[in-house]
Parts: structure tokens; C-alpha cells; sequence
């Protein structure tokens, strides 16, 4: 690695190794190590930053912002989870998963190799969950016009 002392004229900024190693470092570590790290480079960035600690604090605050937005999708998805609408919605999937209508993995449905019968009860989940979905849509705008209706 080339110092400051060897070559003063090199941008002051981190090699791609250097990069590649501390945002491994920053993944291996845990929240409360990342924070800690977070507030000292914010302290001492204003005093004496300069392009190399800036560049490790965007790493850290990056890491921070993954880290915050899975645990968001995390607790979203147990929200969902926790709500009568959410475990029907769930065991319907699983259903369908394990009946092979449905794939988790392609998010799509399974065409190929689905039997005839297969694609009958496709038709009849349709159409039993379609007039349900219906009649809360229609509901929702019945409503909606009542509440436009009174004012």
C-alpha cells in the first residue's frame, strides 16, 4: 500500500481493497458497534475529516440504513402476520404452493406442467375469491359516495 509519504500527490481517497475489506468489517459488526462508529465520525468529522473518513462514515451510515429498512420489512411483515386478513391471505399461498398453482420462488404462476385439473381449481379459487374482492371494492365506493353525497 502506497502511504502519504511516498507519493503526497495521490487523492487523499480509499483503493477498491481498502473499500471491499471495511464494508466487510462494517457488515461483520453489530448495531451497537456501527452507532458507536456512527457517532464518532460524526464528531470528529467537522474538526478534522477529511475525503478517506467521509467515505468510511458513508459505509457505516450505509450499513446502518440496510440494517434499519430489513428490520422494517421484518416487523411489517409481522404486522401483516398478526392481522386476520394477513393469515388468510398466508394460508391461501401455502395452499396453492403446496398444490404446485402457485410458486414463491418465480412469484408467478405455474403454467407448463400443470394438469388439466390444476387449472380447474385455479378457476374455482377465482372465481369464489372474486365476487369477495368485488363486493369490498364496491362497498369502499358506495361508502365513498355517501360521504361525498353529505357534504
Amino acid at each position: 500500500m502506497i502511504t502519504l509519504e511516498q507519493e503526497p500527490f495521490i487523492a487523499m481517497c480509499l483503493p477498491p481493497e481498502a473499500h471491499a475489506e471495511y464494508l466487510r468489517l462494517a457488515k461483520a459488526m453489530d448495531d451497537t458497534q456501527l452507532h458507536k462508529l456512527d457517532r464518532h465520525y460524526s464528531q470528529e468529522l467537522g474538526r478534522f475529516g477529511n475525503t478517506v473518513d467521509m467515505q468510511l462514515h458513508s459505509i457505516v451510515r450505509h450499513e446502518i440504513a440496510v440494517r434499519r429498512e430489513r428490520r422494517v420489512a421484518q416487523l411489517k411483515r409481522a404486522l401483516w402476520l398478526s392481522s386476520r386478513r394477513g393469515r388468510c391471505v398466508e394460508s391461501i399461498k401455502r395452499w396453492l404452493v403446496r398444490h404446485r398453482l402457485w410458486s414463491s420462488a418465480r412469484r408467478r404462476v405455474i403454467e407448463p406442467e400443470l394438469p388439466p385439473l390444476m387449472k380447474r381449481y385455479r378457476w374455482i379459487l377465482w372465481l369464489l375469491f372474486w365476487p369477495l374482492a368485488m363486493a369490498d371494492r364496491l362497498t369502499h365506493t358506495t361508502t365513498h359516495q355517501r360521504e361525498r353525497a353529505a357534504r
